[in-house]
């Protein structure tokens, strides 16, 4: 997450610089200082932006007293991944503010939905370091495709402005499927299909344009229930549903005036018992809604889900 971080105060921050005046308060990392940070709505000659690291306990009001006394004279701004105590706000000895972790998580994840800011998974040195010294699991390498809701309007659209919410990625499948189409005159077609098998919508639908996949940013995962993924009969006789054709034939028939020729849809299925089939995962951005019952709200459709 730091290096997201790092990524996203470059990007968004006025200039940002290095510091390295003294040492740095015990558990907080000096990511640099700001002229400003518009986003946030922080406007100072100078914004100390601090890293507190993700941990099992939180920071609490003693921890944020100890802080502020190693704090450089200015604002200091706090990005935590670790909860924050209530009483640490009571705090008045320096000049800081708080995001807290579903704050930054939302901050991160706008940008990478966006597309200000590209987070990719960990490549196979990197993942064997972090095996290796016990920092961070194995992260799968898997793919996103984009939003086509906006949720600040999807909230107002619907009367819930203001309401919070927290970008995460829902899980669904990717079908490839290589075979061949057969005509009604015994002609043979090859092809390759792309299809999403999704199942909060519990639907199965062909991609025609796969250039919106990119990699996956890293946010907290969703899985369906086991129950909502269609089982391996069902989802071959769905695949091959969405990959029939039916195409125009001419045909013609006799008659005292001559020949009629009509146009017939003719059906081209595919060749389900020669077709090769595999699939891998693929992520779905979406939101957690915080109402009174979270709810998931699906960055495709638009619609909400049980959490």
């Amino acid at each position: 997450m730091e290096a997201a971080l790092r990524d996203l105060l470059r990007i968004k921050s006025v200039n940002l610089r290095p510091h390295n005046e003294g040492l740095a308060p015990h558990g907080f990392t000096c990511l640099g200082v700001a002229t400003s940070i518009p986003e946030l709505e922080i406007h100072s000659n100078e914004v100390f932006i601090w890293h507190a690291r993700a941990g099992i306990l939180p920071i609490t009001k003693s921890e944020i007293i100890r802080f502020g006394m190693d704090a450089p004279s200015g604002l200091n701004l706090i990005l935590s991944e670790r909860s924050i105590q209530s009483e640490c706000y009571s705090v008045d000895t320096f000049d800081f503010r708080i995001l807290e972790p579903e704050d930054v998580s939302l901050w991160v994840g706008k940008a990478v939905l966006s597309g200000d800011l590209i987070a990719t998974a960990k490549d196979a040195d990197d993942r064997a370091r972090m095996e290796q010294y016990g920092h961070e699991s194995p992260i799968e390498k898997m793919l996103v495709m984009k939003p086509t809701i906006e949720v600040n309007s999807w909230c107002v659209q619907r009367g819930m402005a203001g309401v919070s919410s927290t970008p995460v990625l829902i899980s669904a499948r990717l079908w490839t499927v290589l075979g061949e189409l057969q005509g009604p005159n015994g002609e043979n077609e090859s092809g390759e299909w792309t299809i999403l098998e999704d199942p909060w919508s519990k639907t199965v639908t062909l991609l025609n344009d796969i250039q919106s996949l990119q990699n996956a940013p890293i946010l907290r995962t969703i899985e369906p229930q086991d129950v909502n993924w269609l089982n391996p009969d069902r989802i071959n006789e769905e695949l091959a549903k969405v990959i029939e054709e039916r195409r125009r034939g001419n045909s013609g028939k006799s008659s005292v005036s001559g020949t009629v020729r009509s146009m017939l849809l003719q059906k081209w299925p595919l060749d389900s018992e020669g077709a090769i089939v595999s699939h891998s995962k693929i992520m779905i951005p979406g939101w957690v809604i915080h109402l009174e019952t979270e709810k998931i709200l699906h960055g495709r459709n638009g619609r909400l889900y049980d959490s």
